[in-house]
């Protein structure tokens, strides 16, 4: 068996009609599928507890012990671990369906079985199952760092009610975090600051604010106030009701630290709400199977390579804010919270451009020209660039019509330039000049863009439009290979024309030609 087979998921066949599990095994198999496979439910449990399988496709009428009772069983053995159990039956009715998922099964099939159907049943099933691991792993990082800090992060209900509290309340207030637990919050509150609090909580409640700032008086334990800055948030609305706030209470001298925290809070929470977006976008996907698998390799190496860097950055970060708060510099702590937040941003940056990407592919973007400004659009993108780069190298734009009343799709054309654009940037020697000129035909627009940077090698010139692909001379300049790839869809989907002409060592150009649409 060969590496790539080893690292593949391990699937669980537990059938007792042979032909049928003979069937599913080399279905699976074909698939590129690690496959094991039993004939009832004891032997299924004994394989379960050795080999951990990814996922467990179970027939429901099994001699010895069936599909139902294993399935049950399976579950006392999970513990925290969440394995998806695909149930495969010839019963049809409603009964049998809802005794399924009561007993643990995560979907069912019925016979006979429709090979295109289970392939992606399987895959979709693995899919999340990984990435549902993979939050609640972001989640364990995030929770580490709010236990590791001096701030109080919480959670209240509608009602006034704590619900989260980390260990620092303890340390501020004396209340242990389970005796403080579903009690009001104003009753933690100094008797001369509840009605001020009370005014600024019912703002919130009412909609009237969606967030305070107030410094108030806390009474610990020993009956004692202290002094400390209380900042909350709405931060769960369900049909336009206000139904949980977060926030947190620090201590008025180290406001800047718990800002970066919570700022990166807020970051985090939006990276969790992003991958369940993309958890559906690749169940969607699963349908083109031919793409999907060649689109998984590519994503899994680049994203495995890019996201090294930031990973091991917030890791190092958090180590030293959890062990050496105490020692060290506000000036310290704030560098170690600003490469969080890079981090953070380079992978949220990543996943949008592989999003993005993946819409075009699947065929969910679409065209929609409008009448703009083809000149100002170039103009917000160029300065846009200017700031984000942090690059001393000048782009000299210049446009040779009038370009105020062009019908493009602007968000496609953003693409396109920024792509290119930055491209250019990166590739060019400190201080270079990038030369973009936009011509206004009659019928269609012409955009060229022109380096001096390291070139494209001759052989290379069209694979650089190809997903994840790289100039082999590129060298220690950081990328993805997703921006030209990118640009081109983008061009594909305006029905456009896009060259590329280059030079090793001399630079290279551009030139986009986006016909006017109706």
């Amino acid at each position: 068996m060969n590496t790539e087979q080893n690292h593949a998921p391990i699937i669980l066949v537990a059938d007792d009609d042979i032909p049928t599990r003979t069937m599913l095994c080399k279905l699976m198999e074909n698939e590129g599928y690690n496959v094991e496979d039993v004939g009832d439910g004891e032997q299924c449990l004994a394989a379960y507890t050795e080999l951990k399988p990814d996922i467990v496709l179970l027939d429901a009428m099994m001699p010895v012990m069936d599909g139902f009772m294993c399935c049950s069983q399976m579950q006392k053995l999970l513990k925290n671990e969440s394995t998806p159990v695909l149930m495969i039956t010839g019963l049809n009715d409603q009964a049998s369906v809802d005794w399924a998922f009561q007993v643990g099964a995560t979907d069912y099939i019925t016979k006979p079985i429709q090979p295109s159907v289970l392939r992606q049943r399987v895959r979709r099933l693995i899919e999340a199952n990984r990435a549902e691991k993979t939050l609640r792993e972001r989640e364990k990082q995030y929770r580490s760092v709010v236990e590791s800090v001096k701030e109080v992060f919480f959670q209240i209900d509608a009602t006034g009610h704590w619900i989260f509290l980390n260990s620092a309340w303890t340390t501020f207030t004396g209340f242990t975090v389970e005796e403080s637990l579903g009690k009001n919050c104003l009753k933690f509150i100094d008797p001369d600051d509840q009605e001020r609090y009370q005014q600024l909580w019912e703002s919130l409640v009412n909609g009237e604010k969606d967030s305070f700032k107030h410094e108030i008086r806390y009474v610990t334990k020993t009956g004692k106030c202290s002094w400390g800055e209380i900042n909350i948030q709405s931060s769960l609305i369900i049909d336009g009701v206000v139904t949980g706030f977060s926030g947190m209470l620090q201590d008025t001298t180290e406001l800047r630290k718990a800002q970066a925290l919570e700022k990166d809070k807020i970051k985090l929470e939006a990276d969790i709400q992003e991958r369940e977006r993309r958890s559906e976008i690749i169940r969607k996907s699963l349908e083109q199977e031919k793409e999907l698998s060649e689109l998984k390799s590519r994503v899994i190496s680049t994203i495995s390579h890019e996201f090294r860097t930031p990973l091991t950055m917030i890791q190092s970060s958090t180590e030293l804010l959890a062990k050496y708060s105490e020692k060290l510099s506000d000036d310290k702590k704030l560098k170690h919270f600003q490469q969080i937040g890079w981090a953070v941003e380079h992978m949220n940056q990543l996943l949008s451009n592989v999003i993005f990407l993946d819409k075009t592919e699947s065929g969910e973007l679409d065209c929609h020209p409008e009448y703009l400004n083809l000149d100002k659009l170039c103009q917000k993108i160029i300065n846009n660039l200017q700031v984000t780069l942090n690059s001393d190298s000048k782009i000299d734009f210049s446009s040779h019509s009038n370009s105020s009343k062009v019908n493009l799709d602007e968000q496609l054309v953003g693409q396109i330039l920024t792509n290119i654009l930055s491209n250019a940037v990166k590739y060019s020697p400190q201080g270079g000049i990038i030369k973009f000129d936009v011509f206004c035909q009659p019928e269609e627009a012409i955009l060229t863009i022109r380096d001096s940077g390291i070139g494209i090698p001759a052989k290379e010139k069209q694979r650089v439009f190809d997903s994840f692909y790289r100039a082999t001379n590129v060298g220690a300049i950081k990328g993805t290979g997703l921006g030209l790839a990118i640009a081109k869809k983008c061009v594909e989907l305006h029905r456009g024309k896009i060259n590329v002409d280059s030079e090793v060592g001399v630079g290279t150009k551009f030139q986009v030609i986006l016909p006017y649409l109706d």
